[in-house]
């Protein structure tokens, strides 16, 4: 009979959803069967159950009662109201799990993003910012270092000058340690007195006449000294005020230098921790990714079946069972729907319930893996710093030509006939 074929197909649907899973998908529904052997079942044992119970109705009363009728409607409040509800509520258990997992790989790039664009951005920034000041202070030293070789561009023609008028003044007075500076020699030799012609008075105005020459040529002479001495004070007094000013531009230019080798300094030290901190964090970046990923293939599958049937520990197994459950209980229920509509159960119907049955809602959205974050470690060339300044050799103040020996002096030859000041070269 109808129902007869209807038990028989309603016994192979049931058995094929329990063998593909049904009842662990819905392990969290039960329904309380009047009369059943353990009081509380899954649904897929309680429509079962109810199927048997039918089955032995038909045969016992051979034909559709109303007690039949009311069992089927049961069924179908099963399937609708029980058995559909719990595939939907799997499937959207499994869709958040897959969501909740992939999460956690967005959740690892969104970290790594935000310390590529934070913490690592705000420390290139200090970096450059320092470095910045480097090269500020840097440019301010080589203008400063400019300014002392100008200094001692002039402080060398100071000196060459000074060594030159005071040259001057030691060739017209060197320091010979035997007093004189300019000893004149007499064309006559010698001044003598003839007493037997002349008086003592007459011969010293004789030789005070010989000399009286001599008065204004020394004058003419200490004129000359007086210049050449002035202007060899005044080149000196010169030349020791660049060589001060030069050594004190000097020592300014090398304290900044030291600044500029100290913020340096800080540049390379930041620049290293920033190094060793932007690696560190691609190396726990990779981890966490890695990590994540392997746990999502592992949630998401396929992975092996187990030993009672399609079932698994992963999500597209499980979904696979879900088609599979939803297909037989939609078949069962579009049977029973036209057994209540029509009172009997027609065989080319099966077709077009199988035709009509979509597991399009109960597809799992599987998000694309996206493309790993490239790390990103920046270079940090190293701060050279500046050289400090250093003197280069120059004319010393100490005028080279004091330095020079004094030639002997002239040799006096003293006689009876020659007096002591009175001198001739031999």
């Amino acid at each position: 009979t109808n129902v007869e074929r209807l038990s028989r197909h309603l016994s192979h649907s049931l058995t094929t959803m329990r063998v593909l899973g049904l009842a662990s998908s819905c392990a969290a529904v039960s329904l309380t069967v009047e009369g059943g052997a353990h009081g509380a079942s899954s649904p897929v044992e309680s429509l079962r159950a109810e199927v048997e119970m039918v089955q032995k109705q038909i045969q016992h009363a051979g034909k559709v009662t109303p007690k039949v009728y009311e069992t089927v409607q049961k069924l179908l409040t099963m399937v609708t109201s029980i058995i559909e509800p719990a595939i939907e509520e799997s499937h959207a258990s499994d869709q958040m799990l897959v969501l909740t997992v992939f999460r956690e790989i967005i959740d690892c790039d969104a970290q790594y993003s935000k310390f590529l664009n934070g913490e690592l951005k705000k420390q290139q920034l200090a970096v450059e910012g320092t470095r910045g000041k480097v090269v500020i202070t840097t440019g301010e030293v080589n203008t400063a270092k400019e300014k002392y070789a100008k200094c001692l561009d002039e402080r060398d023609m100071l000196v060459r000058e000074n060594n030159t008028r005071c040259c001057a003044e030691y060739q017209q007075c060197p320091n010979g340690g035997y007093g004189d500076c300019e000893i004149v020699k007499l064309s006559q030799g010698y001044v003598g007195c003839n007493y037997r012609e002349r008086t003592g008075a007459e011969c010293y105005a004789h030789a005070e006449k010989l000399i009286a020459p001599l008065e204004s040529y020394f004058e003419e002479q200490d004129k000359k000294y007086e210049m050449a001495r002035h202007l060899c004070a005044q080149f000196k007094a010169s030349t020791e005020a660049k060589i001060k000013d030069c050594a004190a531009l000097q020592e300014a230019v090398n304290a900044q230098a030291h600044m500029v080798n100290e913020i340096a300094d800080q540049v390379n030290r930041g620049g290293v921790k920033m190094v060793e901190g932007a690696n560190e964090e691609c190396q726990q970046y990779k981890a966490c990714r890695n990590k994540a990923i392997t746990s999502y293939l592992e949630v998401v599958g396929p992975c092996e079946k187990d030993a009672y049937g399609a079932g698994g520990e992963c999500v597209k197994n499980r979904e696979e069972d879900r088609h599979s459950e939803w297909e037989a209980t939609q078949e069962i229920k579009c049977m029973l729907d036209h057994y209540c509509k029509g009172g009997k159960f027609e065989e080319d119907l099966l077709e077009q319930c199988k035709q009509s049955i979509s597991t399009f809602h109960l597809a799992i959205s599987y998000p694309t893996l996206p493309a790993a974050t490239p790390c990103e470690v920046p270079e940090c060339d190293e701060c050279p710093g500046c050289d400090e300044c250093v003197d280069r050799p120059y004319y010393q103040y100490q005028t080279p030509c004091y330095e020079t020996p004094v030639a002997d002096p002239p040799v006096c030859v003293e006689s009876p006939d020659c007096p002591g000041w009175c001198t001739s070269e031999e």
